[in-house]
């Protein structure tokens, strides 16, 4: 962990409140390689340009958050690595610096899920419209249930929409977890060069292309977030 990024270190062992009026935790879980650091490095940088304070803590080893603000110009979202075990000190730091919105991105062990979710406001569980996604996705629901979590399955990467609605892909996909109801979001983040094209620049859609379709999509995770938080502040426009 950084202390020049995060200011002031917790004291060793400090447990942070679940909730607080001046941090809110998005904790992003789900399969390696289903887009938890995009959604997090995405939905960080909207949160920055509605006036917020936000910033990434990078839990995973293969540490592409970090990486993405490696090659990123600008300094306005910190991005810190961090051990899972020293999760909660590094919570606590980023609330004594003032952070108002801090975006977890975790390791696909579903073993460190409980942990987070007991720390975070909201969990994202971040997952492809395939089968091993949705192996995966299908185990952390009960976990996530059993830690009384307030959660979303965000469908990412999905096959285009179609003029006579959704691909076999995506249906099915919402086939299988219509159990889960409200908590599956009802749209989508679609597969789209823009958005790893944005990713290696150290940049986001809102950034390259704001008036697209990625920028739009994500806009409206945003807005999702933001009211699930109870967030005060400018709504993203959305088409």
């Amino acid at each position: 962990m950084s202390a020049i990024q995060l200011q002031s270190a917790a004291a060793p062992g400090a447990m942070p409140l679940r909730s607080g009026s001046q941090l809110s935790i998005v904790a992003c879980v789900g399969k390696g390689g289903a887009g938890k650091s995009t959604v997090a490095t995405n939905l960080a940088v909207m949160a920055c340009l509605s006036g917020r304070r936000s910033a990434i803590i990078d839990a995973d080893p293969q540490a592409s958050s970090y990486a993405w603000k490696c090659v990123r110009a600008n300094g306005d979202v910190p991005v810190v690595r961090c051990v899972v075990e020293a999760l909660a000190d590094a919570i606590e730091a980023a609330r004594r610096a003032g952070i108002e919105i801090l975006f977890v991105d975790m390791p696909p062990d579903w073993r460190h899920v409980p942990n987070v979710a007991r720390l975070a406001d909201l969990v994202l569980v971040t997952m492809r419209p395939t089968l091993f996604d949705l192996k995966v996705t299908r185990m952390l629901v009960p976990i996530l249930n059993s830690a009384n979590s307030s959660f979303a399955v965000i469908l990412n990467a999905a096959p285009p929409l179609r003029e006579l609605g959704e691909p076999p892909m995506v249906r099915q996909a919402r086939e299988a977890l219509a159990d889960i109801g409200s908590r599956l979001w009802r749209r989508q983040i679609t597969h789209r060069v823009t958005v790893p094209y944005a990713t290696v620049r150290g940049a986001t859609v809102v950034e390259t292309e704001p008036e697209g379709l990625a920028a739009q999509e994500f806009g409206s995770l945003w807005n999702a977030v933001r009211n699930d938080l109870k967030l005060e502040g400018p709504i993203h426009e959305v088409a």
